[in-house]
């Protein structure tokens, strides 16, 4: 396990009503169960439409977009940055 320092923002900040917090998780998958156990359904919600469309929600990993790449769980290390929030989009 692997303690985490996950960031959040927009729809994500709102749904946990935090806009971060420490976890401990071996990888993605384990990350975003704990995070909507923890913060609730609205939040579970989000992170469960983002694993059948990983275009829901932008995921960094020490700044690098995990984006469609996401072929399944990535694993984790200690002090890893994760930031969580929606596309941005603009005209």
């Amino acid at each position: 396990m692997a303690r985490v320092h996950v960031k959040m923002f927009a729809t994500v900040r709102e749904a946990a009503g935090v806009p971060s917090a420490q976890v401990e998780a071996s990888d993605t998958e384990d990350l975003f169960s704990k995070l909507g156990e923890s913060f609730g359904p609205r939040l579970s919600r989000l992170l469960d439409e983002a694993r059948l469309d990983p275009e829901r929600l932008v995921i960094l990993l020490n700044g690098k977009n995990l984006g469609r790449c996401r072929a399944g769980p990535v694993k984790l290390t200690q002090g890893d940055e994760i930031a969580i929030f929606p596309p941005v989009s603009g005209g």
